[in-house]
């Protein structure tokens, strides 16, 4: 198969999860308070991933498409990433919020994916961002660059918000599990 056949199934797969976050987001819990720079901040941070490859210093990152074994793999890593973020995102069902709020009657989720870590839909994007700069290159390199730090400030502050909400809960969950990578961190 053709290697740019797989960068454009990169490419469905990430206009899929927007869709399906799109479509599961209309019957989420209301958000206590609206952050609006916290949306546009993340739309930025998106935007300039997707323009970086276009600069002229920057045009080495676009080096789709590859080998067939080495998309197969970035696909293959993309694949599960998605996989796991869309898990995560359905067993927070309602609880699941864009920024980081806190929700009218919040319900702390411990379950599934959040049995093993405390985020893993940060975790699970950006496997999915590195699976995806594998296949293509190019954008995903910058939103993975981009999205770990955003993802590493939003796993602090998520855990703050939590301890905050859920002061006798939270921080025995925190002590038994970690927050992005099973056993780890």
């Amino acid at each position: 198969m053709n290697p740019s056949v797989y960068s454009w199934l990169v490419y469905a797969g990430w206009g899929a999860l927007v869709i399906h976050l799109i479509v599961a987001g209309r019957n989420v819990k209301r958000d206590e308070q609206v952050d609006l720079g916290q949306s546009f901040g993340l739309m930025y941070a998106l935007i300039a991933a997707f323009a970086l490859p276009y600069v002229p210093i920057f045009a080495f990152v676009n080096w789709a498409p590859v080998s067939t074994a080495l998309s197969i793999i970035g696909l293959l890593i993309f694949v599960v990433g998605i996989g796991f973020f869309i898990a995560a995102r359905q067993t927070l069902g309602r609880n699941w919020s864009q920024t980081v709020s806190a929700k009218q009657d919040p319900q702390l989720v411990t379950d599934g994916p959040y049995h093993y870590v405390r985020h893993p839909m940060y975790g699970a994007g950006l496997i999915a961002c590195a699976g995806a700069a594998i296949v293509v290159g190019g954008a995903f390199v910058f939103m993975l660059i981009t999205l770990l730090p955003i993802f590493l400030w939003r796993v602090g502050a998520e855990d703050r918000l939590m301890t905050q909400q859920f002061p006798s809960h939270y921080p025995d969950y925190m002590r038994h599990t970690k927050r992005l990578i099973p056993f780890v961190w």
